[in-house]
């Protein structure tokens, strides 16, 4: 052949999985052409701050460049399914690595770099380009060049990625856009790595929108051309695909030598078709004439209080373009409307992190309710708004279009934060703000965090301590520095915490960024009036209060084991005597420290008042954090229905409900807890201002260690207050809050550290630490995957840390089996073995119990794990030994069956540091 494949794009109208009439190839460069002017269409503010002008060159040459490899890639190929049906796909596999262009280094990488997008190849890319200089000698012809790379990169870290997305965005507009118009839909699906929603016009094929609208501020639109060559499909090919005759392979080389054989026939007479394509913004309104009251009117359907007014105006992008704000408001006081609607009027991409993942479900449903109404308005008809859950559970992402809910019809999981609004948590946050996840594409994640149009807001961002805490001090700070948008909203953080974000104040327009509704008493009056007369909440913050204090939390048998069974009886009294009191008509909420308590006195409660709990009308519940995974949601939603209608019900539940779920009940019964948490529950009583005869019950003698944050002299002031008390008040208790001194742990520190200049720096030292893929969110200790496994499809499971799974005389169960997932490669798939020896945080462990007629037992004679979905893991199995260790590391034995060929394994994971180990580290550095 004479001259290589000249293809930029092939097109199969109809779908890939129909016999074409046509194949139609589109030029390479017609192609390459589209793209480079899309890149110099393209918004010029959107390029490198201060090297605009060359920002956009680099970008525009890369275009010409990136796909002039494809000639030599070119594949084509027919794939028989397993049903029959038939595929026809191509690849250009390898072409970007042809790319070369030696007098602009900087253009070759984007070029070489279009596809992928990965943390990797861009920290080794943008490592590359900051450090050229230092190789060259001075009177090198790229000397002074790589010098201006080493500036712009020094400025603007991420200045390389940001450039290569704007290439990879043109390049994927375009290809869009003709896919769409040469009918090839399967192609044409949207992509979650895509930013941009195109729609093609109804009744003008030709007629493109863009949303949102990125080239510049003539938003009438451009004009592309389309040129294309079009292959009768093979008559030979044809006839035996419908005959269903030959495989494969030999299908496919028919169909390559087809393309060959009339390339070369054409190559003298080819003429391409010509279409003419315009480009254009969504026929709309602009969505900033939009203001925040607005959203509140139209998709909330109430007037925003005074809280919510205020911070609309600081977080209007035209007032305050890069805000930073801290938010004190009572619970129940809107605070998540406070900064949806404003994200919605200035069309924001609101990442709102929670610090648990049952809050999170309770937001989901009511972010649903708000979204499918914002798309139902005129000003957003047509438009693409999306709603991205991202968990360690659970990924998803949801379409609303002119108030219609779906999800994508392609890989709905892969949402790569493509959303308008995304809710996750603390833990996934940090992953992806470290851009772990899908190792194609996993920079997306860095790259949208830090767009100018992101608001992240910490909601209950009290809700944090010790390790956890000083990650989420370490990310605000960091994006802070960077000058991203913020809102940290809290009830209760104590001040000694809140001291620790001074930096969010504006030093020259003193507490200008705090908006505080708790301590300021003028707004706190405001606030409360407001609720009291335009809401119609006569009772707002009205609860009787008593304290029984009388009532131990557990007693100390004389085997020196804790017993909690005569507080289970109490706590069981006090609620049959609330719900007989009102009628059995009432909402109780009883909140216990153990998922053991909580357990033991739903069960008395069941037995005692003869619930069904398996009718569709059921009143009582339990809610605890191991309650299964799959379960959960639906369990929250029957609560939420029942609460929303005001029916009666008991919740029996553990902390795991406390922050941030918006219940209404006229009872809350709560053990003794701290302030702050105490503050959190009675946020769930009366929470709407309605019950004349709302009641806080307070039960226990002490706050378990566990749970407890005050020191002797906290709690002796806190037990005052409580005995002082007959009305609930929350700015009493609140005075109360009081934390042990908050050290931060130096090895937490420097790893949040090395990850940052790894990724935001391209300190390739730091590479190493990073493909450990360790991030340590909350605790030192991993965690491991409980399931039980009885035959369904999907079995019960939940996440457990390490160190609950530790041996003792009565936590050993019969068919209990410890297992590694690991990627085989001989298969391709993930499998399980045995436990091996090694470090927990590299491996993904999985304990699997059996009932008795499944599997071998892994302990002789012991009994059998009895688990009840309804009542979740109460129990959990004990696996492992702990072994003495003198050094930093935790050391786990793990003793397998005796018929498996591994029989035992060590495990280790790094130790947490106690307060007097870091204060003794801390004071040995200084002196050093």
């Amino acid at each position: 052949m004479s001259k290589p494949f000249d293809f930029g794009r092939v097109f199969f109208p109809n779908g890939k999985n129909q016999i074409p009439e046509n194949i139609l190839f589109q030029p390479l460069g017609n192609h390459a052409a589209n793209v480079r002017k899309l890149a110099w269409y393209w918004n010029p503010d959107d390029f490198v701050k201060g090297d605009r002008e060359a920002s956009r060159k680099r970008v525009a040459d890369a275009a010409y460049l990136h796909d002039i490899g494809k000639p030599q890639k070119f594949g084509i190929s027919v794939n028989i399914k397993a049903n029959g049906k038939v595929e026809f796909s191509y690849s250009f596999r390898g072409h970007r690595f042809e790319a070369s262009d030696p007098k602009q280094p900087w253009v070759e990488f984007l070029a070489k770099g279009h596809h992928d997008y990965s943390v990797r190849d861009i920290c080794r890319d943008t490592y590359k380009l900051k450090t050229l200089s230092n190789d060259l000698e001075e009177d090198h012809p790229l000397k002074a060049e790589a010098e201006k790379y080493k500036q712009v990169l020094e400025g603007e870290p991420i200045a390389y990625a940001h450039e290569l997305y704007i290439l990879e965005m043109c390049d994927q507009i375009e290809a869009e856009i003709a896919c769409r118009f040469f009918e090839d839909d399967e192609q044409a699906e949207s992509r979650a790595f895509m930013d941009f929603t195109i729609t093609q016009d109804e009744k003008q094929k030709n007629v493109f929108y863009v949303d949102p609208w990125i080239f510049g501020s003539d938003r009438q639109g451009f004009t592309l051309t389309l040129a294309s060559w079009s292959m009768p499909f093979p008559e030979k090919l044809k006839t035996a695909l419908e005959g269903n005759v030959g495989d494969s392979q030999s299908l496919t080389k028919q169909l390559q030598n087809a393309v060959k054989d009339w390339w070369v026939s054409q190559l003298q007479k080819l003429k391409s078709k010509i279409d003419r394509i315009v480009i254009q913004s969504l026929p709309k309104d602009e969505l900033d004439e939009y203001d925040a009251q607005t959203i509140y009117e139209t998709v909330g359907r109430f007037s925003a209080n005074p809280m919510q007014e205020e911070l609309a105006i600081k977080l209007d992008r035209k007032q305050n373009p890069n805000p930073a704000l801290l938010l004190k408001a009572p619970t129940g006081t809107g605070k998540t409307e406070s900064v949806l609607f404003p994200a919605l009027a200035n069309d924001y991409r609101l990442i709102l992190v929670l610090p648990t993942r049952s809050l999170l479900e309770d937001q989901r449903e009511r972010i649903n309710d708000y979204l499918i109404r914002f798309s139902s308005l005129s000003q957003n008809k047509n438009r693409q708004i999306s709603l991205v859950v991202d968990t360690g559970a659970q990924m998803d992402r949801w379409l609303y279009i002119n108030g219609e809910v779906s999800k994508p019809k392609v890989r709905s999981r892969r949402h790569l934060y493509k959303g308008n609004i995304i809710l996750t948590t603390l833990d996934k946050f940090l992953y992806r703000y470290f851009s772990f996840g899908d190792k194609q594409k996993s920079y997306i994640f860095p790259h949208r965090i830090h767009r100018e149009n992101t608001l992240i807001c910490f909601d209950e961002a009290h809700s944090y301590d010790e390790i956890s805490f000083t990650n989420f001090q370490s990310l605000v700070q960091a994006l802070y520095e960077a000058g991203r948008s913020l809102v940290l909203m809290t009830a209760t953080m104590p001040k000694d915490l809140i001291e620790r974000f001074d930096f969010l104040k504006d030093k020259e327009k003193d507490k200008e960024n705090v908006i505080d509704f708790i301590e300021d008493d003028e707004n706190r009056e405001k606030l409360e009036k407001f609720q009291q007369q335009t809401l119609n909440r006569p009772y707002l913050n009205q609860r009787s209060f008593e304290w029984h204090n009388t009532i131990q939390c557990y007693q100390t048998t004389s085997e020196g084991q804790r017993d909690s069974t005569e507080f289970q009886n109490q706590v069981t009294k006090m609620i049959l005597e609330q719900w007989k009191l009102r009628g059995e008509a009432t909402r109780i909420l009883a909140v216990v420290e153990t998922v053991k308590d909580a357990a033991a006195i739903y069960q008395q409660l069941k037995s005692t008042l003869n619930c069904d709990t398996s009718s569709e009308n059921r009143w009582l519940f339990l809610y605890h954090g191991r309650i299964a995974d799959k379960l959960r949601p639906e369990l929250y939603k029957q609560i939420k229905y029942r609460d929303e209608k005001e029916y009666p019900y008991i919740l029996v539940t553990t902390s795991a409900i406390e922050v941030g779920c918006d219940l209404n009940a006229e009872v809350l019964i709560s053990q003794i807890c701290p302030p702050e948490n105490l503050i959190q529950r009675a946020g769930r009583c009366n929470r709407r201002g309605n019950i004349s005869d709302a009641k806080v019950i307070l039960v226990g003698d002490r706050i378990p260690d566990f749970a407890n944050s005050l020191d002797d002299s906290g709690w002796q002031r806190y037990e005052e207050m409580l005995q002082s008390l007959t009305d609930f008040d929350a700015q009493k208790v609140g005075s109360c809050i009081s934390r042990s001194q908050h050290i931060d742990d130096y090895r937490v520190v420097e790893l949040f550290s090395m990850l940052h200049d790894y990724v935001y720096s391209a300190d390739l030292t730091c590479q190493p630490t990073h493909e450990k893929g360790l991030v340590i969110t909350r605790s030192w200790t991993p965690s491991a995957t409980l399931i039980y496994q009885n035959g369904e499809k999907e079995p019960s499971k939940i996440t457990v840390p390490l160190d609950r799974l530790i041996q003792n005389e009565d936590n050993q169960y019969a068919n209990t089996h410890v297992l590694e997932s690991f990627y085989n490669q001989e298969n391709s798939h993930r499998s399980e073995r045995a436990l091996t020896f090694g470090s927990a945080y590299l491996k993904d462990i999985i304990i699997r119990i059996s009932p008795n007629n499944k599997g071998a037992e892994m302990f002789d004679d012991k009994n059998e794990y009895k688990y009840d979905p309804e009542l979740g893991f109460v129990d959990l199995p004990g696996v492992f030994i702990r072994l003495k260790s003198k050094d930093f590391d935790e050391k786990l034995l793990c003793q397998h069956d005796r018929n498996d060929k591994q029989k035992v394994a060590i495990i280790t994971y790094t130790k947490g540091l106690n307060t007097e180990t870091v204060l003794e580290t801390q004071e040995n550095a200084a002196s050093n």
